[in-house]
């Protein structure tokens, strides 16, 4: 009885963080873990208000979202961001298309940025 007891009782203490940790390793489509890359550029203001992109030398543009890192206080600076590339649902690939019309830049896609080090304190370094 008491062995039915311990084995209820560790069952109920593991199952929580069982279904939490396998919740954080999957993106949001659901699809499994994204592989974490490192990305170059300059940070530069997107065309949304607060948004901030990283511009590549081959014209490539990230939308960066960060919960932890003050991207606005490294606009300007040349760096290196560490982190993933977040999939893009159909109806904001299509808004993406329009805004590429207006403004003439679009942004290849979106990226979780985790880590952020900075190379130069100005784009032209």
């Amino acid at each position: 009885m008491k062995s039915h007891a311990i084995v209820l009782i560790i069952t109920v203490i593991l199952a929580p963080s069982l279904v939490l940790d396998t919740g954080l390793a999957q993106t949001q489509s659901g699809r499994g873990p994204s592989k974490i890359v490192r990305i170059t550029g300059c940070l530069v203001r997107g065309d949304e208000p607060g948004e901030v992109w990283l511009a590549q030398k081959d014209g490539e543009i990230y939308g960066l979202e960060s919960g932890k890192i003050d991207l606005n206080a490294h606009l300007g600076h040349k760096v290196i961001v560490t982190g993933y590339v977040l999939p893009e649902a159909k109806e904001e690939a299509g808004e993406e298309a329009q805004k590429e019309n207006r403004t003439g830049k679009r942004e290849s896609a979106d990226f979780r940025v985790r880590a952020l080090k900075m190379t130069g304190k100005s784009c032209t370094q």
